[in-house]
């Protein structure tokens, strides 16, 4: 149903798509009122950040990684080879909200490893220098790393590439083992490119977050999404968070409010420029645990100045049932350009 509701949507907007891809123009739309459909959120530009001080601090871009694999000869012909599947892989683990009152110490020290293939490391996410560092890559194959966390989150942005198989010698299907000592998962690379899921460990509070897409080279832009979700001091559902690209590149910030299970919010450039207006619904999942039950998903668009819809918008949240308490909500994006793509990708379901 979801499909076909997706299929008349695009339908109905595809002309205002062929002009709306872009967002040089008026910055404030042609209909005035288009705020009473976006929970009050107008096509406006903004100051950097939204002139907020916590977005423009903690949502800031993840760290480059200078990965000496890539002065490999196998790894860089490996990115050249036109038949190889290339995927973005962004993991995060620890406590995903900041919690102050953490005081035990999380040894997440492990490895991410690819039966076959190759993976370059190009961000680390939010490690801390003399306690967290990549163990020296020897193995394009895999990856290494020592982390502690207690109050927030550590993590890693990696790209995998496999190149074609030889039918006669290949013939197991491809995974990728994420191992550490409090949590391990192994995934095939067919699931990449639709992977959009958190693990909750049995201590109720840590959690590891895998959001992954497949790099098509001439595909719509595409990419990931992370940040706060939680209730103001008035207890209104907020969020805010910032928007990334398919490498992982910080290319803006998002806020928007949540109640009855819609969501409103706009999306902006890292100068302020007006980028997109959002709108969508979220639903609660079923865990037995309390704190679980404030957990769920969330899918949207993201609209142009005019209300043609852009693209579209999902991941995950975790709300604390506690006012002006921040959860957390870790997502995916992918922009609508009209180029056909065979990739399932798990966003339109």
């Amino acid at each position: 149903m979801a499909k076909r509701f997706l299929v008349l949507i695009f339908a109905l907007s595809f002309i205002g798509l062929l002009s709306g891809c872009s967002n040089e123009g008026s910055p404030s739309g042609g209909d005035t009122d288009i705020s009473d459909d976006f929970g009050g959120y107008r096509p406006t530009d903004e100051e950097p950040a939204f002139g907020d001080e916590i977005i423009a601090t903690e949502m800031v871009a993840d760290d480059d990684y200078d990965d000496p694999m890539l002065a490999v000869s196998e790894v860089e012909s490996s990115f050249e080879n036109d038949l190889a599947d290339i995927y973005a892989l962004r993991i995060v683990w620890g406590q995903l909200r900041y919690d102050p009152d953490v005081t035990e110490i999380t040894d997440w020290s492990g490895s991410l490893t690819v039966s076959r293939g190759i993976e370059v490391l190009r961000k680390v996410i939010k490690f801390e220098p003399s306690q967290d560092w990549i163990v020296l890559r020897e193995d394009p194959a895999v990856i290494e790393w020592v982390s502690q966390t207690t109050v927030h989150y550590d993590g890693i942005f990696v790209n995998i590439v496999i190149p074609p198989a030889d039918e006669e010698t290949e013939t197991e299907p491809v995974t990728i083992l994420f191992e550490t000592g409090p949590f391990s998962v192994t995934f095939e690379a067919d699931e990449l490119a639709a992977l959009d899921t958190i693990y909750y460990l049995e201590d109720d509070s840590n959690a590891v977050a895998f959001h992954a897409l497949k790099v098509e080279r001439y595909g719509c832009p595409k990419g990931f999404l992370a940040g706060r979700w939680g209730k103001n001091e008035e207890g209104e559902g907020i969020f805010f968070g910032k928007w990334m690209s398919k490498w992982d590149e910080l290319m803006g910030h998002l806020e928007g409010t949540w109640a009855d299970g819609e969501f409103y919010g706009k999306y902006i450039d890292e100068n302020g420029q007006f980028e997109g207006l959002l709108k969508g619904g979220y639903h609660s999942g079923n865990s037995a645990s309390a704190k679980h039950r404030h957990s769920g998903w969330f899918r949207g668009y993201y609209y142009d100045a005019d209300g043609n819809i852009l693209g579209v918008l999902k991941g995950n949240y975790h709300e604390v049932p506690k006012n002006s308490t921040m959860g957390f909500f870790q997502g995916r994006w992918k922009q609508y350009c009209g180029e056909f793509s065979t990739v399932d990708d798990g966003m339109d379901d």
